[in-house]
């Protein structure tokens, strides 16, 4: 168990240190064009969804990763609904639920560079897109201004011009009003009436994001143009720009939180590291015991050579004759007093060998008990036999 503790303190020892240059080392953004709600990188929506709390009340905000059509049937009547894409380019039953749900007195706001498919036909709505050059390259400024009767005409706000090149190009003029043109007065964003709601369409969705929100008086230009929504209930899908990617497990609030996230991953890492340890045979090593020797065995062997080195063949073959009738007595019930032909036939019958073979094993046992001596010959011509009778079971 020792050893297993020096593995754990190496483990954390280098989680530590791995930690302290993470908390140490300079902050890395994440340059990436994400509009998320919950991201705080140059172009996330973080300080947008804060800017959103002071226009809407928290309990009236709902964040969703579903599509138009999906959000028809949980929508109150009159509810606000906020889209911000690089491109909306929403199918015909999207574009359905949406205009439906508008006409009947909802509203929407929808920032994106690109508008096309069935939404932008019906509502003859054309956007120039710009040649969107490099985001972090260009440093020509550009502004946006306000042309809303009743604020201070033509306000103005810089950004960088590759972010604000998209504008509306071409619209139904009888029903749309203009909020905010660019610097050659092409409208970026317009009112257009739809039934008894409004749809607001915005051209720079850029400017939602963190790196433009926190700048100067950007924010009151976003804030003024969120002023055209009404104080309802206000979902904001994130479907158009990230799909669908909404947690479902419990582990939710900790996965969206970098800190909390992070601590999660080290402390499953630690249990697995641990755990690949801990798999290894913790037994020490049983060693290999050489199993007991049969000295009954060694003592006859070594009897027998005693024997047979005084040459008392007499004395073995008597043995080994006694040792054979004690064992067809015991597996054969036969009467081994008296060895003659009759014993022979029983015994060849029983034990399934050839009577002639049994008839020869009865005489040379027959002749040895005779014989007060024995030549070594026949001893072993004996042994031969007995050992032939053994082996057949």
């Amino acid at each position: 168990m020792t050893r297993d503790w020096k593995y754990i303190l190496y483990i954390s020892l280098a989680f530590g240190a791995f930690l302290m240059v993470k908390l140490l080392s300079p902050k890395q953004y994440n340059w990436t064009i994400t509009y998320a709600a919950e991201d705080k990188n140059p172009f996330g929506g973080y300080a947008l969804r804060a800017l959103m709390s002071t226009h809407f009340s928290s309990d009236t905000m709902r964040h969703s990763f579903k599509t138009l059509y999906e959000l028809r049937d949980s929508l109150k009547e009159n509810a606000n609904i906020f889209v911000l894409a690089q491109s909306f380019s929403p199918g015909e039953e999207d574009t359905d639920a949406l205009l439906d749900h508008v006409y009947k007195g909802g509203n929407a706001f929808l920032s994106s560079n690109y508008l096309d498919g069935p939404l932008a036909d019906t509502l003859k709505l054309r956007v120039y897109s710009g040649a969107f050059r490099d985001l972090l390259q260009s440093q020509d400024s550009s502004k946006l201004h306000l042309v809303a009767t009743s604020l201070d005409t033509m306000r103005s706000y810089s950004f960088k011009e590759a972010t604000i090149e998209s504008y509306f190009r071409n619209f139904d003029t009888t029903r749309t009003t203009v909020i905010a043109v660019n610097e050659q007065r092409a409208p970026v964003t317009i009112r257009m009436k739809w039934g008894a709601g409004n749809l607001i369409f915005n051209s720079t969705p850029l400017i939602f994001t963190n790196m433009y929100l926190l700048a100067a008086e950007n924010a009151d230009f976003v804030s003024t143009q969120l002023s055209y929504l009404p104080n309802r209930e206000l979902t904001w899908t994130e479907f158009y720009q990230r799909g669908r990617r909404e947690i479902s497990t419990p582990l939710r609030y900790v996965l969206l939180n970098e800190p909390l996230s992070w601590a999660y991953y080290i402390t499953v890492v630690t249990l697995l590291v641990f755990m690949l340890f801990e798999m290894k045979r913790r037994q020490r090593i049983i060693p290999v015991i050489p199993p007991l020797a049969n000295t009954t065995l060694d003592f006859v062997s070594t009897i027998g050579d005693l024997y047979y080195q005084r040459g008392d063949h007499k004395n073995i073959a008597e043995k080994k004759i006694a040792y054979f009738l004690e064992q067809v007595r015991s597996r054969h019930a036969l009467v081994t007093s008296q060895l003659d032909g009759e014993f022979a036939t029983a015994l060849s019958r029983k034990s399934g060998r050839e009577e002639k073979e049994m008839a020869e094993l009865v005489l040379l046992i027959r002749a040895i008990k005779d014989n007060p001596a024995l030549s070594a010959e026949t001893l072993v011509d004996l042994n031969t036999k007995l050992e032939a009778f053994y082996s057949k079971g």
